[in-house]
């Protein structure tokens, strides 16, 4: 890797394998399975015999299979690979300020938050998703009641509605609008 510039990342791809296995192997931990070391090897234009042997030469550039000299060139282009971070959905704390609109004793369905959730913060999400979050994580102000939704002209089971059963403290709003920065 280090004679060619590449990163774990670069051999997961070129071997089509996960990266969590190229750093395993690189951290010398866990075992790896021969098709696997063999596809790694590969890479390198190499048997995994040859791979593993420490007196064997490494080839030159020219010698390497063509899909791993695109890929060094691509990582010369483009530099050392940045690992991406994604902050956090903060799902609780997003459907929490939709809650706070709602009146304690309303009726709702998982689809109407789902909408709302797009309508404000662009999120994406499924109604089973809101409906366990609802159910687990917010039930001290909601509850599921035993109501189904009778218009529901789709196959399969029915959704239930959720009532309000306790208005969302202010406290707990504002941790959550500073929590989602708003």
């Amino acid at each position: 890797m280090k004679k060619f510039g590449l990163e774990p990342l670069d051999i997961a791809f070129l071997a089509k394998v996960n990266r969590k296995t190229i750093d395993a192997m690189l951290a010398k931990t866990g075992g790896i399975e021969l098709d696997t070391l063999e596809a790694i090897s590969q890479v390198l234009g190499l048997r995994y015999f040859q791979f593993g042997d420490p007196n064997f030469k490494m080839p030159p550039f020219d010698a390497l299979p063509e899909k791993t000299k695109e890929r060094i060139a691509f990582r010369k282009k483009e530099g050392p690979h940045n690992e991406t971070t994604y902050d956090q959905r903060l799902l609780n704390e997003k459907i929490t300020m939709i809650l706070a609109g709602y009146d304690k004793g309303e009726e709702f369905l998982s689809k109407h938050v789902v909408t709302q959730l797009f309508e404000t913060f662009k999120e994406k999400v499924s109604t089973s998703e809101v409906g366990r979050r609802l159910v687990s994580s917010l039930n001290a102000y909601v509850l599921q009641t035993k109501k189904k939704y009778k218009d529901n002209k789709s196959k399969g089971r029915k959704p239930y509605y959720f009532r309000l059963i306790k208005k969302i403290p202010a406290q707990v709003l504002a941790e959550a609008k500073e929590k989602v920065g708003e």
